[in-house]
Parts: structure tokens; sequence; C-alpha cells
């Protein structure tokens, strides 16, 4: 599990930066197998070193590491239980997402890049505490359907996906799109994107082209 620690390092200080966490809130996992890489509870993320990211199995035991696993290792290992091709999962408290998880039962359409996480919205999750397997249900119940990517009631973010940098797009994607919604909240009723034009944005993904490849 060394690359997957030191990717958790590598990410983990770019959460940071891009302030999508604060001090030791938020945590990152990466899964291998039936092993999985966690961000330990209480560290910083800009400061954490590999040998102190704990490695759990899929019933939440330590199997390396001296440090306690995140808070938030049930949700995690839950949603990968949910999500059995997803690989690596980043967990915010990012600021913009924050305010619409405290706010909102849903983030709108606001832009049609809300359909990369496999829906027409991203579902709030509701409210528990934080490490319970109340919260874990509730996030499992957002995603339901597919869905790489949720928020989280009174809490942050969750996305989900097969890789971290993937993943780590994600995150920063969910949270420009809730910074576009509540500045746009700011100076007016901002237009929502109805089911007619996603669904026209739906039909032209599935002939997008990547470096002049159709991708289907």
């Amino acid at each position: 599990m060394k690359d997957a620690r030191d990717a958790l390092c590598e990410y983990g200080r770019r959460t940071v930066e891009q302030g999508y966490v604060v001090g030791s809130s938020g945590n990152l996992s990466i899964r291998d197998g039936d092993v999985v890489a966690v961000t330990p509870s209480g560290v910083q993320l800009d400061r954490l070193r590999p040998e102190e990211c704990p490695v759990v199995d899929l019933e939440g035991r330590v199997v390396d590491g001296c440090l306690v696993p995140s808070s938030e290792t049930p949700m995690h290992l839950a949603l990968y239980d949910t999500a059995p091709d997803a690989t690596a999962i980043v967990h915010t408290h990012s600021v913009f997402g924050a305010v619409v998880a405290t706010t909102h039962d849903a983030l709108p359409a606001i832009h049609y890049n809300v359909l990369a996480f496999g829906g027409r919205d991203v579902r709030v999750a509701d409210y528990a505490t934080y490490g319970t397997p109340e919260l874990a249900l509730n996030v499992r119940t957002a995603l339901a359907g597919g869905r790489t990517a949720a928020l989280i009631a009174n809490h942050g973010g969750v996305t989900l996906g097969t890789d971290i940098d993937q993943v780590f797009e994600r995150t920063s994607v969910l949270e420009w799109l809730c910074e576009v919604y509540v500045r746009a909240c700011g100076i007016g009723g901002p237009r929502i994107l109805g089911d007619a034009e996603l669904e026209d944005v739906e039909r032209r993904l599935k002939t997008y082209t990547v470096g002049g490849r159709q991708t289907a």
C-alpha cells in the first residue's frame, strides 16, 4: 500500500491548498482489493506522512499502521460496499459545499456539469453525527443509483470514483458548482436547467470525443 499512502499525502496536501478542508477536517481513502488506506484521525492533511496512514480491512480492523483511522472510516467502508468499482473517496468540508449543504436539500442543475455526478442534481444526505453508522447510511442513500457525489447536511461533501485523481477532479467540480450557485443566489434568482436542456446535453455526451475518438 505504499503507493496508496503516498497518494493520500499528495492529495491531502492538495485539499488543503485548494481550501477544501480546514485543520484536520476532511479525509481521504484508497482501496486496493480487500484493504483500504485511509487518512488518520486528528492529523492535518498538509502535514501527513505516508507511514502515518492506517490500513484497514473491509470490516474496519487496522491491519497496518500505528495511528487511529479517520472517524469517518465507517462511511468510506459503507460506500465501497455500495460501489464495488470505486477505489478512492474524498470527503471535504469546503466552504461553498457546506453553505449549500446547510441550506438546501439538493444542489440544482445550475450548470450541465452536474451530470458528471450521475444525476440531474446533487443530493444532500440527511444530517447525522459524524462517524456514526447513521451518517454512513444517509450518505449511501444520497449516492444511490450510481451517483458519484453528494453533499452532507450541515457538514460537507463526498465524492468517489475509480482513482484518486478522478475523485479529486470531481471534488473540484462539485465545489465550483456550489460556488457558482451561491454567488448566483446573491445577485438574483439563478436560472436552473430543465429536463429538456439536460436531456440534450446527455445526448451530446453520448457522442463526445476525446482526442478525436468518440466515447460512445
